[in-house]
């Protein structure tokens, strides 16, 4: 049986919606399970509630819980890394003074001030965990569910030999909400509300619908679409001519009928990638007459969360095993079981899309088995939708430059070439918020970072 390791576990709400979706797979139910984590107290919280699943569902798995890395990652077969560094303090800081500067973000975890700055808090962190696994569990899969994903995985590639992978459900809940949309499966909320987010959770592809895909995290294109054989493409190129489709998804529709495809995050969450939406309040609320604010929407899902998790641990509620649309487990499970699984990952390009940089992290689908992972290549994108994440590409790649490098320069340089910004700010006004953006985070961040000079 495998041995799972999870860093950052005291993410409760997160861990408990990874092991729910793990152990309803048979093959993992005897796996032994280490919950890490830097806080004890939310660790020990963790631990408590995933035994309560172990013992309500009569799963066989061993779970322990550590606050030391070393030991946790000894002998582990897989990792999966779900860090926040910094937490909710240093994401509102990513958010407040880029504002100052009329660089409003949506969400600020991606691309943009908020992206740059969280990757440059995360990448120390997570290559210490591979530096360990290089030694204490040198063939176990590394796992990146933290954001931003691509430069995370870009940096974990570069850096370490370990095999690293990132994971998100972006594609799966673009194509199931498409589905909705065409009529073909259930409609398919964005996640606005704590309830809507659950929901989400649950909301798979529908039977009978074939689709393939490529691109970047966050910015991958729907190549094709079938639903029980036929070309769904023509109807969904009509979407921007319902009304109802544009009130919920209008961002999406218009780069659509602009660019020709529809494309993976939810219409807020995109804007934050390109040019044409963030300019000032006025273009904002033109096309996102109903805002998400995820920062202040995590609260909300927190403390939602947080009430349900305390009526199971006080035996008031059930703690439940159910598949999710979370593809960690779908990849342990068919490692460990020898089946045939395929999942959308991010790892090294490579020449899987033909006309992307050949070093960056792509997006496309991978076939799992018993031997590993098995990426398939889906050649070129419509030239003017590779050149939409080319323009992220050199962020993440920069970024990524900054922190192995340790050159903050480069990190000067992301920010003044991340699309929203420059579409705001002069560079004498990005070089003042990189300023007080560095100053402001130095607790997160390395030394050669956090101190001034340099640029």
């Amino acid at each position: 049986m495998p041995k799972i390791v999870i860093i950052g576990a005291g993410s409760v709400m997160f861990t408990r919606q990874m092991l729910s979706s793990l152990f309803s797979h048979e093959s993992l139910r005897g796996a032994t399970v280490v919950l890490e984590d830097v806080n004890p107290a939310i660790l020990d919280r963790t631990l408590r509630l995933v035994r309560l699943m172990v013992a309500q569902n009569r799963i066989k798995a061993r779970v322990t819980a550590t606050t030391d890395q070393k030991k946790a990652l000894r002998g582990a077969d897989f990792v999966i890394c779900a860090i926040q560094a910094g937490g909710l303090e240093a994401w509102r800081l990513d958010m407040d003074i880029p504002k100052k500067y009329g660089v409003i973000q949506e969400v600020g975890d991606t691309l943009g001030p908020g992206g740059v700055f969280r990757a440059l808090r995360h990448i120390g962190p997570m290559l210490s965990i591979l530096r360990d696994m290089e030694k204490l569990c040198p063939g176990a899969l590394f796992i990146n569910k933290s954001n931003p994903l691509a430069p995370l995985v870009w940096a974990a590639r570069k850096a370490s030999p370990v095999t690293s992978i990132g994971l998100c459900y972006g594609v799966t809940y673009t194509v199931a909400q498409l589905a909705g949309y065409l009529g073909i499966g259930p409609w398919v909320e964005h996640p606005h509300s704590p309830e809507a987010w659950a929901k989400l959770m649950y909301s798979p592809v529908p039977e009978g619908v074939e689709f393939t895909f490529g691109g970047i995290n966050h910015m991958s294109w729907i190549l094709s679409l079938k639903h029980q054989g036929r070309d769904m493409y023509p109807e969904i190129r009509k979407l921007p001519e319902n009304r109802e489709v544009v009130a919920a998804d209008g961002v999406r529709c218009e780069i659509l009928r602009h660019f020709g495809l529809w494309s993976t995050e939810n219409h807020w969450h995109f804007t934050d990638y390109v040019p044409y939406f963030r300019k000032n309040e006025a273009a904002i609320n033109r096309f996102l007459p109903r805002r998400w604010d995820l920062l202040n929407l995590e609260r909300r899902v927190h403390a939602a969360g947080t009430t349900e998790i305390e009526a199971q641990l006080a035996g008031e509620k059930p703690v439940e095993v159910r598949e999710n649309v979370l593809n960690a487990p779908k990849i342990i499970h068919a490692m460990v079981s020898g089946q045939t699984v395929r999942v959308n990952a991010n790892l090294p390009n490579n020449g899987l899309v033909a006309n992307l940089p050949a070093e960056c992290m792509v997006e496309v689908p991978v076939y799992v088995d018993g031997t590993g992972l098995h990426p398939v290549a889906v050649g070129s994108l419509p030239r003017q939708c590779a050149a939409l994440c080319a323009s992220n590409v050199s962020v993440q790649g920069l970024v990524v430059e900054a922190a192995l490098e340790k050159r903050p320069e480069a990190a000067l340089h992301a920010l003044s070439l991340d699309p929203v910004t420059a579409a705001v700010c002069t560079l004498d006004q990005i070089r003042d918020m990189f300023e007080e953006l560095r100053q402001a985070q130095r607790p997160w961040l390395g030394d050669w970072m956090a101190t001034s000079g340099g640029v």
